[in-house]
């Protein structure tokens, strides 16, 4: 059985990010580092960018504002002709600590905070799949 690639994304959500009152994030950017993460499996995979294509599935869990820092874990978890099946997550792994005092104090979450999660499709063309795998099906 062939074990698929899982890739994972750390950035810090700056004030360039912010699109809302209260510092808040749109969803729309974590759409963004989703992407990202999908064009590297992809790369890792097939030695293509592909395309994602489509979502099945996204849920926007907790709220993201400027300062935090994200990581984005993504994984293959199902590979067909030319389609990757990927499953994304986001967590917040560190926060500003809101300590009026300290403004630039920040806390390290333990246990990171799950912000979003989805589900995707990546596609590769047969034409544009550089890497030869032994067993593209099912995991």
């Amino acid at each position: 059985m062939e074990i698929y690639p899982e890739v994972k994304l750390r950035v810090r959500i700056s004030a360039n990010d912010v699109h809302y009152a209260g510092e808040l994030v749109d969803g729309a950017h974590i759409m963004k580092l989703f992407g990202d993460v999908a064009t590297e499996l992809t790369i890792r995979y097939d030695g293509d960018e592909g395309l994602l294509r489509a979502y099945e599935q996204v849920e926007f869990l907790e709220p993201v504002h400027g300062g935090d820092f994200l990581e984005i874990i993504g994984k293959i978890v199902k590979v067909g002709d030319t389609s990757r099946k990927i499953f994304f997550e986001a967590f917040k792994i560190i926060s500003s600590s809101n300590d009026k005092s300290q403004e630039s104090a920040c806390d390290v979450l333990k246990p990171p905070i799950l912000v979003a999660k989805a589900i995707g499709t990546a596609v590769v063309t047969k034409n544009k799949q550089r890497i030869e795998h032994k067993n593209n099906k099912n995991l």
